[in-house]
């Protein structure tokens, strides 16, 4: 497990690192106005993807999991689900966008349409990649996840070289590369395990499952995208894109959790809840000195992060870094304790801690962007964050039997990352 949550923690690093060069090189290129434009559009995109993924992909980890022989039936269901769930999802994208007011920022009808293209594409990538981890080909999830951001740079770069980088090219690099991700771990898949018609029977247990689980990941995705929405329709352009900055940097602070929620999943599926509280607390207390160690560094770092690095038009983004960098810890409990409850068959408690965050975001986000701006969105994330994660706790605490003192560091767990640390740097 320690491997795989090596190998999948630097695709996350190679991906985040790539998606910050391309921010970098959209926020110069374009400034603060055009950077929050195409932050703007990518950031409903993928909301609308998510939402209309109808979270199917958890059932089919579980699937795989507990059934090997079901992996031709699930990647022939992850096709059929991406081509109508997708389509659905654009289209009711393209009907919000028009019907919901954003006085802070114009788009045209052609990036709209770009934008809304990306959906049942990066439906099928997350059907995909989940399925490669599923049946753990790492190898190829990890080149998958990263050949997305990689893609979109290289056009960008070359675009901006030929001084032809626009708000519309740059959305369009973006939907290339989720073409070319999902394109890479399809047809990984489809070698692996082949392609098998779905049975009307495995597609109603995909879908039960997975919209019994939707419901907090709706709640999780729109408590961590909304404040884009929100900002972007009401504080403007310019806002949303040094806003965006900090999000950026944020990204790459909690991938570490993710990365490690992703590939300790699998032996959860086997655990009995017991185990599966100890070997959540043992992950936990890991992972909190590393992030430990990425928040501090992040906050003394900020004014090089945002200002050295993007310009001194993002001045604005150092305070609301340093503040979401604390909502971390709390996506970080939410990313381990919550996967530990979908594992073990209880992705409706997963839901309620996500319900109880989102409902706080969403207060919050009223209360605060208005007067505050970006810096009233991110206390309010950081906020939603952090009680996300503790409700997370107390529920795997109340249902798995996890003792809250199993969570305090032990001096073993600081030498094993130093263990780590070597295998992480080469």
């Amino acid at each position: 497990m320690v491997r795989a949550a090596v190998q999948t923690y630097g695709s996350y690093l190679v991906a985040s690192a790539g998606g910050l060069a391309n921010v970098v090189l959209t926020a110069r290129m374009l400034g603060a106005t055009g950077r929050g434009e195409v932050a703007f559009l990518t950031s409903v995109s993928g909301l609308v993807a998510f939402l209309a993924t109808l979270s199917a992909y958890e059932a089919m980890i579980n699937i795989s999991g507990a059934r090997p022989v079901e992996r031709p039936a699930l990647a022939g269901a992850g096709v059929v689900l991406a081509g109508v769930l997708g389509a659905l999802g654009a289209a009711a994208a393209w009907v919000v966008l028009w019907i919901v007011p954003t006085p802070g920022i114009q788009f045209a009808h052609t990036d709209v349409l770009i934008a809304i293209s990306a959906i049942p594409i990066s439906i099928l990538q997350t059907n995909f990649l989940n399925l490669a981890r599923a049946s753990y080909d790492l190898a190829m999830a990890s080149l998958g996840w990263i050949s997305a951001p990689l893609t979109t740079l290289i056009l960008n770069v070359g675009f901006a070289a030929a001084d032809g980088l626009t708000i519309r090219v740059a959305v369009m690099n973006w939907v290339l590369g989720l073409a070319v991700s999902a394109g890479l771990v399809v047809v990984q898949v489809g070698r692996s395990s082949g392609f098998a018609v779905p049975s009307a029977p495995l597609l109603r247990q995909i879908l039960g499952f997975g919209l019994r689980s939707h419901v907090g990941g709706v709640m999780l995705t729109g408590a961590y995208r909304l404040d884009t929405w929100i900002l972007g329709a009401y504080g403007g352009a310019r806002e949303l894109g040094t806003y965006s900055v900090a999000v950026a940097w944020f990204d790459a602070i909690v991938h570490l959790s993710r990365a490690v929620s992703v590939t300790f999943r699998p032996d959860l599926l086997r655990a009995s809840a017991e185990d599966a509280g100890r070997q959540s607390a043992r992950i936990f207390r890991v992972c909190v000195v590393l992030v430990l160690v990425l928040v501090g560094g992040t906050v003394l770092a900020a004014p090089f992060l945002c200002v050295t690095i993007f310009g001194p038009e993002f001045s604005d983004s150092v305070l609301d870094l340093r503040i979401l960098a604390f909502g971390a810890f709390g996506l970080m409990a939410l990313n381990i304790f919550g996967t530990a409850l979908v594992a073990q068959q209880k992705p409706v408690l997963e839901s309620i801690a996500h319900g109880v965050g989102f409902a706080v975001a969403i207060a919050l986000y009223l209360v605060m962007i208005p007067p505050f701006g970006a810096t009233g969105a991110a206390f309010a994330s950081a906020m939603s964050y952090l009680i996300c994660g503790f409700v997370a706790l107390v529920l795997v605490h109340r249902t798995l039997g996890l003792q809250y003192r199993s969570l305090l560091p032990r001096l073993s767990d600081t030498s094993q990352v130093t263990r780590l640390l070597p295998r992480w740097k080469g």
